[in-house]
């Protein structure tokens, strides 16, 4: 069968999705420190993506809904289910070997990979103002990382450790990318929500070698892992950061141009300062308000570069 895609144009639906999958995924970055702490991190991985999948087979079977294995394009969805593995374990041993806020690297890492697998992979084309709006909001998150760093300790911990841990999360950032270009005629094929269940689904038993390693070097702290707080914690990994805002993603992704993808990935890190504030006490100071600024100046450069481009052409003529 066909799994050509529609023409993608920026929505407010498309927005919508891509907004929620952001916000939702700023809420990891509240949680993680002391989720990381309680279990190990690609344990912790296979975890989210298990509490995930099975949330989603869970709502389909509910619904009678077939998740489409029959109707789906195999090789496509095993090379996502890769890009899926790789992107979970370089993000979540990334951070764990950094911290919770330089995980914003990875998403200052993504947006410009999106618009790289975008342009090399769907041919779509990517215009000027998409990166200088690009530019501008990795600009804000670098204002939010030393904010958060407290500006002073950047280049205090220069270890091999932490070396490490920033390569992989720029890894797992284009990992990321690379699964939601892969994943497009998926989501034609089977839908967002069933994409997600079938490459993430494939990446449980990609995982499963790393998290028994894993285990048999470090163990884990049963006591730790399973307090109210941390249960909770993997609960939204796994049904909120996972089942809901991987579909919204999928299905944002697939509707709408790569750069609109871009750019709204860039709230995921001001939605996580913004929680650090409301929930963590954190104080609402210049650097914050800065940061906010070249990220929402950056997100509508990038989402609104077509109207933008429409009007101008109409002078022109």
């Amino acid at each position: 069968m066909s799994t050509r895609v529609a023409t993608r144009v920026v929505s407010r639906a498309a927005t919508t999705d891509l907004a929620i999958a952001a916000a939702l995924w700023g809420g990891m970055y509240v949680l993680s420190a002391e989720t990381f702490a309680a279990i190990p991190p690609a344990t912790l991985g296979l975890l989210r993506l298990a509490i995930g999948v099975a949330a989603l087979a869970t709502f389909a079977a509910l619904r009678s809904e077939s998740l489409g294995w029959s109707r789906a394009p195999k090789g496509a969805v095993l090379r996502a289910g890769v890009a899926v593995a790789a992107s979970i374990l370089l993000q979540f041993v990334g951070t764990a070997l950094t911290s919770a806020v330089e995980g914003s690297i990875v998403t200052m890492a993504t947006p410009v990979f999106v618009l790289i697998f975008g342009w090399a992979l769907e041919g779509v084309r990517v215009p000027r103002q998409a990166w200088f709006g690009i530019v501008l909001a990795a600009i804000g998150v670098v204002a939010l990382a030393l904010r958060s760093s407290g500006g002073g300790d950047l280049v205090a911990d220069a270890s091999t450790s932490r070396l490490l841990g920033i390569a992989m999360l720029i890894g797992g950032g284009a990992a990321w990318a690379l699964f939601s270009s892969l994943g497009r005629p998926i989501v034609a094929a089977v839908g967002a929500r069933n994409a997600v269940t079938l490459s993430a689904g494939l990446a449980i038993p990609l995982m499963v070698p790393f998290v028994v390693a894993e285990l048999a070097i470090g163990g884990i702290d049963l006591a730790a892992a399973t307090t109210p707080s941390t249960l909770l914690a993997v609960l939204y990994l796994g049904v909120g950061a996972t089942s809901i805002g991987w579909s919204c993603w999928y299905r944002g992704y697939a509707a709408a141009p790569p750069r609109l993808s871009a750019g709204v990935l860039f709230l995921q890190p001001l939605v996580a300062a913004a929680l650090g504030v409301g929930l963590l006490n954190e104080a609402l100071d210049g650097g914050l308000a800065l940061g906010a600024l070249f990220l929402l100046g950056g997100v509508a450069m990038i989402s609104f570069e077509r109207a933008i481009s429409t009007k101008q052409s109409r002078v022109r003529s």
